[in-house]
């Protein structure tokens, strides 16, 4: 069986850290992406299992790139899971429908919440 593959889109370094730390101790395959930009490149040589994209990034947010992401016919059916510091409130309920949005998670987040959630968008 392969490891499940997880890009994780975030600007904050630190926090890339965290997630790839856990994620490939809990036997994941972790691509990061400081960027939207970065993510759209990488997406052209990987498909991952699933995408854990921050919403606030310079440049791109992470709904623009949802829509980018949900306009290619190769990418549409990606999972994605919102992982950002703005409340749901913040974000448009309909965004995250309209984007077919997994799950969202607000940060700072609880390690065993996020890996359950993972899981679960993975099963």
């Amino acid at each position: 069986m392969h490891k499940k593959k997880i890009m994780s889109v975030d600007d904050e370094k630190d926090f890339q850290e965290f997630i790839k730390i856990l994620l490939e101790k809990e036997g994941y395959s972790v691509i990061l992406a400081k960027n939207a930009k970065e993510a759209l490149s990488k997406l052209k040589k990987t498909k991952p299992d699933l995408m854990l994209i921050d919403i606030m990034m310079p440049e791109m947010s992470g709904i623009e790139l949802c829509e980018k992401i949900r306009a290619n016919s190769k990418l549409k059916n990606l999972k994605v899971i919102f992982l950002t510091v703005l409340s749901a409130s913040e974000t448009s309920n309909k965004d995250i429908q309209r984007l077919n949005i997994l799950d969202y998670i607000t940060k700072p987040v609880e390690s065993d919440d996020l890996l359950q959630k993972i899981k679960k968008a993975l099963a």
